[in-house]
């Protein structure tokens, strides 16, 4: 009957344990700068394109007190 390496057993256990948090460490950091990269992507994206588009108008004050009374009055019932 053989003995066991509790030495060797534990040691490994800690270099697997420590590792997965590293791996996990590292994708945490690639996943952010992605994320960093493609919002400043899709911000030039955005941008561009109000740029070529018509500037829309906003509501007035009336129209914006009429639909305020049109929901509360929507609402109450």
């Amino acid at each position: 009957m053989e003995a066991i390496d509790w030495g060797y057993a534990v040691s490994t256990l800690v270099i697997r344990f420590v590792g997965i948090f590293i791996v996990l460490g590292v994708l945490q950091v690639i996943m952010q700068i992605t994320g960093r990269v493609f919002t400043r992507l899709d911000a030039k994206k955005d941008l561009a394109s109000q740029k070529t588009s018509a500037p829309s108008e906003g509501l007035t004050q009336e129209e914006v007190a009429v639909v305020g009374a049109a929901l509360y009055l929507y609402e109450r019932r």
